[in-house]
């Protein structure tokens, strides 16, 4: 019943996930994304429900996507694809992930299952407007491009490799200098690229306080303004306040991170 999913499936797996999705982002524009890409911990394992009644993707010990067709639910389907996929953690998987943990009415499905609650996370939204393309000219954070692999040093430095691999993925990534050094770093539409998601962004311990964190924000938002994204997600993020001050964000969705009980 469960099967091994190909590329040569996409088409139907992408119509299940769509008319299966209970997240609140668009699924259909980084459905290949999520099938597909691969993750820090390697390449994803796509695996089907019968006839595309529902579909697991798990990379490593990640949980990455569940959905099972609405008209199909009740029957075992879900439970089945769990334990079939045996994940230690559900969805908040670092470099790939299509939300930073799942709604609380999905959580009790796998609370259900033996998962138990090891932390709670949010989403932010915020506008991208011309204002903020005016405030970012003021700024010191410049495109990284010419020296794209240096910025990746650093953020592999100061961050680790997961967002290293994540930042790289970036379309655009920003960078700000002190004293002649990189000090931070930004980037945006890298994961979940076609959704408007900001990050990862980061500003090395020795340089924070000075406002470079906030410089490199409005220039990301002012890119992603330019790309035609009105509005931005900001995700899996504590910083609110930081946010609220800097650029109007406001949180939008919560979620809840689960872990295997004993794993």
């Amino acid at each position: 019943m469960i099967r091994d999913a190909a590329r040569a499936d996409f088409p139907s797996i992408r119509e299940l996930l769509i008319r299966a999705n209970d997240a609140p982002y668009d699924i259909g524009k980084v459905a290949e994304e999520k099938c597909f890409g691969a993750g820090f911990e390697g390449e994803p394992r796509v695996r089907v429900f019968g006839d595309f009644e529902g579909i697991a993707v798990s990379c490593g010990k990640h949980l990455r996507i569940i959905a099972v067709d609405r008209a199909r639910r009740g029957r075992g389907i879900g439970t089945a694809l769990v334990r079939d996929a045996n994940a230690i953690v559900v969805a908040a998987e670092p470099g790939n992930y299509f939300t930073p943990g799942v709604p609380e009415d999905v959580a009790r499905f796998f609370r259900k299952l033996g998962y138990v609650e090891t932390a709670t996370t949010q989403n932010l939204i915020c506008e991208a407007s011309g204002e903020q393309r005016a405030a970012s000219g003021t700024t010191r954070a410049q495109s990284a491009a010419a020296r794209r692999e240096e910025v990746l040093d650093f953020i592999e430095k100061h961050f680790g490799p997961i967002w290293r691999f994540e930042a790289s993925k970036g379309k655009t990534i920003f960078h700000v200098e002190e004293s002649g050094e990189i000090a931070g770093f930004s980037t945006h539409d890298a994961n979940n690229r076609g959704l408007g998601w900001f990050g990862p962004t980061g500003v090395a311990a020795s340089h924070r306080g000075r406002g470079l964190g906030r410089e490199l924000l409005l220039a990301s938002l002012a890119d992603l303004a330019r790309l035609g994204y009105h509005r931005v997600v900001i995700p899996w993020t504590d910083a609110i306040e930081f946010y609220r001050k800097s650029c109007g964000a406001a949180i939008e969705h919560r979620f809840v991170i689960l872990r295997r009980k004993n794993g």
